[in-house]
Parts: structure tokens; C-alpha cells; sequence
């Protein structure tokens, strides 16, 4: 499991239409899958829509949201995801209260909760015409974009005591948060 996998929101409301329409221009030469998070890249398409790139997570990164979908590839309707260098209408979760399963390259602890992390932007995997996503959480920083909120035990009950497992529940820093 990669990919930030929404499995809450912190708020009342829900996150029904919580969604907005991005972009991917041609010219962004990233291949991008649901679950992976982008940022607005300060340009639009001919008709205005804004456009995106997947967040690179570095610190002080103003993450925009997390692709929850793609608008219809007409002429591939298996297409799971966005090859790169083609133009492709994004569907990108934005709001600020989600709460994200997101896997990370080392074992948290209880002492991992409220503290921020940096995100490690691995390129997404392709086989056949799924693509899916490969972003995990990356090293502890006190400025990195997301907050980790809690803990998923480890299923097999494996690890030894006070290590909870590699998988969190994160949060997009709101201070961070870039529309």
C-alpha cells in the first residue's frame, strides 16, 4: 500500500464536494496515479483550468491535495492513472480536514504522533494500464508538510514493544495548505 489512501476527515461535514478540477499540462513530464499528492504549478490549460504537478514533499512544500481521480481517457478507457507528458482533467481532494493512511519507510512509535514528516515523492508504478501510486512518507522534519495524527497497528503483531508499525494516519499541514 503507497499512496495516501483517505480513510477519514476530521471534521463534521464530511468530505463529499470537497473536490476540485485541476490540470496536468502536456508538458509535465511526470507520471501521476490516484493517491498521489500534487501542487499547483502556477499556469492553466487554454480554458483556464489551473494546473498541477506531483508535490516533490521537500520542506516548506504547499501541498494542494491528493488526486482522488481523472476525468476519462476517451482513447483508453482501461487507463487507471496519467502517463506522462499528456494533458489529463484531474480530480484532486482538497480539503484540509482529510485524514490519510500513508505508509512510511521506517517503523513509527507512539513518540511519531504530532510530529511532521517530509514526503518522498517516488514515481508511480505502472502494470498494464493501472497505475498506482508509490508516494510514502519520508524522514521526521519539523517543517515538513505532514503531520502524522496516529497509528495503525501492525496486523501480525510482529514488531517489538513501543514500535507501532510503518503505516500512519496523516494530515496535510494546513498552514501549508495551497489552493
Amino acid at each position: 500500500m503507497a499512496g495516501f489512501n483517505l480513510v477519514k476527515t476530521q471534521g463534521s461535514s464530511g468530505y463529499t464536494g470537497k473536490v476540485q478540477t485541476y490540470t496536468f499540462l502536456a508538458a509535465d513530464g511526470n507520471l501521476s496515479a490516484v493517491g498521489d499528492a500534487v501542487i499547483v504549478s502556477g499556469s492553466a490549460d487554454t480554458d483556464g483550468v489551473a494546473s498541477i504537478t506531483r508535490a516533490n514533499g521537500g520542506a516548506g512544500t504547499a501541498i494542494t491535495g491528493v488526486i482522488a481521480g481523472f476525468a476519462p481517457d476517451l482513447s483508453n478507457l482501461e487507463l487507471k492513472g496519467r502517463t506522462a507528458s499528456t494533458a489529463r482533467i484531474t480530480q484532486v481532494l482538497t480539503d484540509p480536514d482529510a485524514v490519510y493512511e500513508l505508509e512510511i519507510g521506517s517503523v513509527l512509535t507512539v513518540a511519531s504522533v504530532e510530529a511532521n514528516f517530509l514526503l518522498t515523492p517516488t514515481g508511480p508504478t505502472t502494470s498494464g494500464s493501472l497505475v498506482r501510486s508509490a508516494m510514502v512518507s519520508g524522514a521526521a522534519s519539523a517543517t515538513g508538510p505532514l503531520r502524522c495524527v496516529g497509528l495503525k497497528a501492525d496486523p501480525d503483531g510482529v514488531l517489538a514493544l513501543g514500535a507501532v508499525g510503518n503505516i500512519g494516519l496523516f494530515t496535510i499541514i494546513r498552514s501549508m495548505f495551497k489552493q
